[in-house]
């Protein structure tokens, strides 16, 4: 397929788990041990899980899976976390229960096991002091991140998972390519609905000139031709 001019709208992007840079992760990914969300909460009956996160997401989670699992422990970097008042108190009586272990302020350091069977989570301290936990999951809760997917692969300059343009163009480094909407950025973007539709028009007209390079662009506005008969 050939094309003039092409418009990237791919909003945000596609979102996944930011991912610990733990070696050896793929392979505990493929087999479950490391998991990003609870499927099926009965899967983690009885097991010793890592929590690992300092938010909503880790806290609510130990808490529901503290009913069922072996052991949880709730590893942040720092030792406080950011929740409601109410789920913080729920997390003090199940560590005052030993039903969860705070393990703070403590970092992911490695992983143990073999052939994607989790044996230990490795974590570290900020004065460097390595602690063995035993554990059959980790389930790391770190937000989520955005990808450009195939796009990143196309030779046009990227900003943290954006694509840089020209405003009054919306073109991107690449000639004749052009980006609108979330996936857009320059200064003094808005990501909002209404900017995206202005950024497709000027997409629009500076892409109109390249498609016809012979035609003249005659502007018309929606209120020039009046109400419509019968209205």
């Amino acid at each position: 397929m050939t094309a003039r001019a092409v418009i990237i709208a791919a909003g945000a992007g596609a979102f996944g788990p930011n991912r610990p840079p733990l070696e050896g992760l793929e392979a505990y990914e493929a087999s479950g041990a490391v998991q990003y969300y609870v499927r099926k909460r009965a899967d983690f009956a009885g097991k010793r899980i890592v929590v690992a996160g300092g938010g909503d997401s880790a806290l609510d989670w130990a808490l529901s899976l503290s009913d069922i699992a072996e052991k949880i422990y709730l590893l942040h970097r720092r030792d406080r976390f950011r929740g409601a008042p109410e789920t913080l108190a729920q997390i003090e009586a199940r560590v005052a229960e030993g039903r969860i272990e705070k393990v703070v302020p403590y970092q992911l350091h490695a992983l143990e096991g073999e052939n994607g069977v989790l044996s230990a989570v490795d974590v570290i301290d900020l004065e460097g002091q390595v602690r063995r936990i035993d554990a059959d999951t980790l389930l790391p809760f770190y937000g989520l991140s955005t990808d450009l997917g195939p796009i990143a692969t196309w030779n046009i300059d990227t900003i943290r998972s954006t694509l840089p343009v020209t405003p009054s163009t919306m073109e991107t480094s690449l000639p004749g390519v052009f980006a609108i909407g979330d996936v857009a950025t320059y200064p003094g973007k808005l990501k909002l609905i209404l900017q995206g539709f202005s950024e497709g028009a000027m997409a629009a007209h500076a892409i109109h000139p390249i498609v016809h390079p012979d035609q003249a662009l005659h502007f018309e506005y929606s209120t020039s031709k009046g109400v419509p008969a019968g209205s």
